[in-house]
């Protein structure tokens, strides 16, 4: 693998070109939210009503019009701007959407018959994380249902749609042949890119096959393509992942010999390796390291950290991630979304102790609108048939809190 990786050194100007990039987060942070009530609006219902109703207005009146085939496209145009805002609005607003929703575009789309790239490109990316209320199989047989039928209608898929299912498919934790992928890419005559060849190293990497990963790395050396930080964090997880923590430490070492400076993915990386072995001492050491460095891990990174420990059945660990939470502009979203999908993968304990450490919760100042946050886990924990325990969680935390009122109103006691 040393050899291999040799290439990364003469690609050293192209990756540190590569590695001049935003802060970490810049991208992910939310911008202003827009006009609340779009997502999920009583009037959203209707706004499906009007676009059908746009899409037939040449047949009414009683009249027949052959449409030109311009005109069917700039409605098509226009209906997927609509399908993207409103996609668009519920992410920004909660960084999340529902299946319900997805489905309804999704439908919509196919009624249309006209279903562009953008279109298929946009609901595929639609069927990972941002669905954490779906349980991870249900996720990629949606995604599989979604490819199918759009091709069947003439949807067009490149190279972006493969990476976007690879995405979907990494997201949702799903075992697959890549070998088999690269197959099916080849007979479809689309060429795998840089992007392709990365997501299938983190694939074989996460089921801890370094010999896959290297035969992957073998074409990207061949095609010249650059070894970039993404591609050694995969490498320090599919080394962790069979036990060798020591090769995965050396990955560090191997980055810098290549030119690249290990930065906040190698670490999470490292991090998260560590949780998997719930060995807790190696994670606030890495902490601590990255400190005396001026770095520091965003919430959201830290909630990766949590979600590993809980899979891992580390749970006494979380208390100590949350400790060092920082409750940057948009935490609660997040947490919330980390609590459902917790929840949704039967780790509801977890899902209540992040569900605490929200900040509203965690003040001395209750009120009703405060309470109204535990909404969303009562509603998925009966959604997902915990309710004695979410009953009894919700109770005893009530009580905590003096707040006994807001579970006898929400159930009508």
């Amino acid at each position: 693998m040393a050899a291999l990786l040799s290439s990364a050194r003469r690609l050293r100007p192209l990756c540190s070109r590569l590695l001049l990039r935003l802060p970490r987060g810049a991208a992910a942070r939310r911008p202003a939210p827009r006009a609340a009530g779009l997502a999920g609006a009583p009037g959203s219902t209707h706004l499906i009503y009007q676009a059908r109703l746009f899409a037939i207005a040449p047949h009414q009146k009683g009249k027949v019009q052959e449409e030109p085939v311009l005109g069917v496209q700039n409605k098509q145009a226009q209906h997927f701007d609509w399908a993207l805002n409103k996609l668009d609005t519920s992410v920004r607003r909660t960084g999340r959407i529902t299946r319900t929703l997805l489905l309804r575009i999704f439908h919509d789309m196919c009624r249309t018959g006209y279903p562009s790239s953008n279109q298929a490109l946009l609901l595929l990316r639609s069927c990972g994380s941002l669905l954490p209320e779906v349980p991870l199989c249900e996720r990629t047989e949606l995604a599989h249902m979604i490819w199918g039928k759009l091709q069947d209608l003439g949807a067009v898929y490149d190279a972006s749609h493969y990476n976007a299912l690879l995405k979907v498919y990494l997201q949702n934790e799903h075992k697959f042949s890549p070998t088999e992928f690269l197959s099916k890419m080849e007979e479809a005559n689309v060429q795998p890119n840089r992007v392709t060849y990365q997501r299938l190293i983190a694939a074989y990497c996460n089921e801890g096959d370094i010999e896959g990963a290297s035969k992957i790395l073998g074409f990207m050396k061949m095609k010249e393509l650059p070894i970039t930080e993404a591609v050694f964090s995969s490498l320090l997880t599919g080394h962790a992942r069979t036990g060798d923590m020591e090769n995965a430490e050396n990955i560090l070492s191997v980055m810098r010999d290549a030119g690249i400076e290990p930065g906040p993915d190698t670490y999470l990386a490292l991090l998260n390796a560590y949780a998997e072995k719930g060995d807790i001492n190696n994670v606030k050491q890495i902490l601590e390291k990255v400190e005396k460095m001026e770095g520091y891990f965003m919430d959201r990174d830290l909630m990766q950290v949590i979600y590993s420990l809980a899979k891992a059945g580390y749970p006494q660990y979380v208390q100590d991630i949350l400790s060092q939470m920082r409750y940057e502009r948009g935490y609660i979203p997040d947490a919330m979304n980390l609590s459902l999908t917790l929840i949704t993968q039967g780790l509801e304990d977890t899902a209540f102790q992040v569900f605490k450490s929200f900040p509203t919760l965690s003040s001395e100042n209750h009120s009703e609108s405060s309470m109204d946050y535990g909404n969303f886990f009562l509603r998925h924990c009966v959604t997902m048939d915990k309710v004695c325990k979410m009953l009894s969680f919700y109770w005893i935390y009530s009580c905590m809190v003096g707040e006994l009122k807001g579970v006898m109103k929400m159930w009508k006691l």
